[in-house]
């Protein structure tokens, strides 16, 4: 019996120990696969912090572009502008001769006959040459203006407006005497009337005169 006992108990103990082995070995197999795991996930971080860092570098790259786009464009704009500027008609040296059926100044309203308009367009060199069309408006003191037809218009900043005498000069670049005349066919009186005259969609000079 006590042979049978112990024959037993080795029987067990080295089943357990094969038992033992073989979870030992199954344990250190799936150490090396948990292992495994951990540096893909280790790998897979370090890949996805690069890609943020690159993704920033490229944004922070890519708003820098765009403020530079921004600026440039702003700049361009104003350059533009002030080209645009430079390049505009002036009229300078406004006067306004009424004379009488003589041709003389009048010195009264009501023997006025015509107006003597005269100005000058200044030098400027960034303007463009060639035929150019000058728009004059006479205004009266009621800011009602004179015209020979309410057909008589032009393009001012998206509206039209009515023009008294239209001029064609042949423009060079050089300072350009112009003078311009209307027939007085319309009642007049005392007061301060305006002269403006416009080129190319802009007001390039203005001048007020006195009749008594």
């Amino acid at each position: 019996r006590p042979n049978v006992y112990w024959k037993n108990v080795r029987t067990v103990k080295s089943s357990n120990a094969t038992e033992i082995r073989r979870l030992k070995k199954e344990l250190a197999s799936l150490r090396k696969v948990m292992i495994g795991y951990i540096n893909q996930i280790d790998s897979l971080n370090r890949l996805t912090a690069q890609q943020k860092e690159i993704i920033a570098d490229v944004t922070k790259k890519y708003n820098a572009a765009s403020r530079q786009i921004n600026n440039l464009s702003e700049e361009k704009k104003n350059l533009t502008k002030t080209v645009t500027l430079a390049a505009q008609l002036d009229a300078t040296n406004i006067s306004v001769q009424p004379t009488n059926k003589r041709g003389k100044t009048a010195k009264k309203v009501k023997d006025i006959v015509k107006f003597k308009i005269n100005f000058s367009i200044v030098k400027n060199i960034t303007a463009e040459t060639g035929e150019r069309t000058l728009y004059i408006r006479i205004t009266k003191p009621d800011n009602d203006v004179l015209t020979k037809s309410s057909s008589n218009t032009f393009p001012y900043e998206n509206r039209e407006l009515v023009y008294s005498i239209k001029k064609y000069i042949e423009y060079n670049g050089e300072e350009q005497a112009v003078t311009v005349y209307w027939d007085v066919e319309e009642y007049l009186y005392a007061g301060t009337y305006r002269v403006d005259i416009f080129a190319d969609g802009t007001l390039i000079g203005s001048q007020s005169f006195s009749l008594n």
